[in-house]
């Protein structure tokens, strides 16, 4: 079995796993009309919706650190992928929530472990490896709309549950067969014992929280993009399919800038990456809420958002991993969980503001204040140490960790 096909599996799996985060990305202008949501119970569905993927990361991420979690590569998307199927079945918002929940916590489960065993597969070619691992989930998000779009607009929400046994066996054959090429390899004879959280994060406990809230608010428009565009094409009377498809092409887009991180990153140039990516990105921003934008040029904006904005995320986690190379699970975390959460409940909250005043693609213009604030903070970050002997420490105290990836998604 060739050196790259557990590699080339476990990226399937995540996009499996992120096909299940946004089954629900294209509906929610139909939920919100089903259940009658008002702002305060529409930004908490959304709030939790974004956050028990998000927040739960950083336990399961901690949990990772000390203890290998194999089977969460597995029981993650098995959980994820039936509770996300079965949102039509919710006779009430708070079942509905319910089932959010629970679906969140499978994906939540499925990342850390996945992104820091994505590194471990390819330890001489970390980056490559990351990146080829992103680009799964990115065109899982990518799917996802279209899949429950298309769906929905012919079978309604309760054709969703048949999407879920599918995905389920998809997933547990994928991980088989990339146990099997896991399993013919050579595996080390002993494994150091690995630190605490205290030991791991001594003396850079503000480090770590700087880091956070840059990626916090660098992501805002990422993880609100899908739902500002739901509601703004509901309101242009856009089928939901149609808004898959939109959604699908704004993350696309993002998915081949990941293709191209992966192979045409500058070693050592996260920081710079941090700072001008978003920047270049805030025009963009402010084209797609401007109140006489044409949808056809909403449309052609995406792609250049899409890359910009999604495509360079793989640059967070790399940086974070550098800073903390004896914590990969925890530097997963930060940048693809608990910034995720942050930044999904600071985004729900604009839109819903937005929303309650019949303008929710006025919410693009209230992502940019967020976006510059990231920029500023990335610019005082410390540089990550890329040295030849602080990766051989890593590989020897810590086992070969994710150094290339950089902003997980996540989803």
């Amino acid at each position: 079995m060739s050196r790259y096909a557990p590699l080339l599996c476990l990226a399937l799996i995540h996009l499996l796993v992120d096909t299940c985060a946004n089954l629900i990305e294209p509906l929610w202008g139909e939920l919100r009309d089903v259940y009658r949501l008002g702002e305060l119970a529409l930004f908490a569905v959304l709030a939790v919706q974004t956050c028990s993927s998000s927040f739960s990361q950083a336990v399961f991420g901690w949990h990772r650190d000390r203890f290998a979690a194999r089977y969460l590569l597995w029981l993650g998307p098995v959980v994820a992928a039936c509770c996300m199927s079965l949102v039509g079945f919710a006779s009430h918002p708070a079942v509905l929530c319910g089932l959010l929940i629970l679906g969140g916590l499978g994906i939540g489960a499925f990342h850390p472990e996945a992104a820091v065993t994505a590194g471990q597969m390819l330890p001489a070619e970390r980056t490559r490896a990351t990146s080829v691992f992103l680009l799964g989930g990115t065109l899982g998000l990518g799917l996802g709309p279209v899949l429950s779009g298309t769906v929905v607009a012919r079978f309604g929400l309760a054709g969703l549950a048949f999407v879920g046994p599918v995905i389920v066996a998809l997933a547990i054959g994928l991980f088989a067969l990339g146990e099997r090429g896991v399993a013919a390899r050579p595996r080390p004879e002993s494994h150091p014992p690995r630190r605490s959280l205290r030991d791991a994060l001594r003396g850079k406990w503000g480090l770590a929280a700087a880091i956070w809230l840059v990626c916090s608010l660098r992501l805002v428009p990422n993880m609100a993009m899908n739902k500002v565009l739901a509601f703004t094409l509901t309101q242009h009377g856009k089928s939901v399919e149609f808004i898959g498809w939109t959604q699908a092409l704004f993350l696309l887009a993002g998915g081949f800038g990941m293709f191209l991180m992966a192979y045409r990153f500058p070693a050592g140039r996260e920081k710079a990456f941090m700072i001008w990516c978003p920047a270049l990105g805030v025009p963009l921003l402010l084209a797609l809420g401007y109140p006489g934008c044409p949808l056809w040029l909403l449309l052609a904006l995406l792609v250049p958002t899409g890359l910009l904005m999604w495509g360079t995320t793989p640059v967070m986690l790399t940086f974070a991993q550098r800073h903390f190379p004896h914590a990969a699970g925890v530097a997963a975390s930060l940048t693809m969980g608990l910034s995720f959460g942050l930044s999904g409940t600071i985004g729900a909250g604009l839109l819903s503001v937005c929303e309650r005043y019949g303008a929710p693609q006025q919410a693009f213009l209230a992502f940019v204040p967020c976006v510059l604030l990231a920029v500023a903070g990335a610019a005082r970050l410390p540089e990550a140490e890329a040295s030849c002997e602080t990766a051989s420490r890593i590989h020897r105290d810590n086992g070969p960790v994710v150094a290339g990836e950089g902003g997980v998604h996540l989803g």
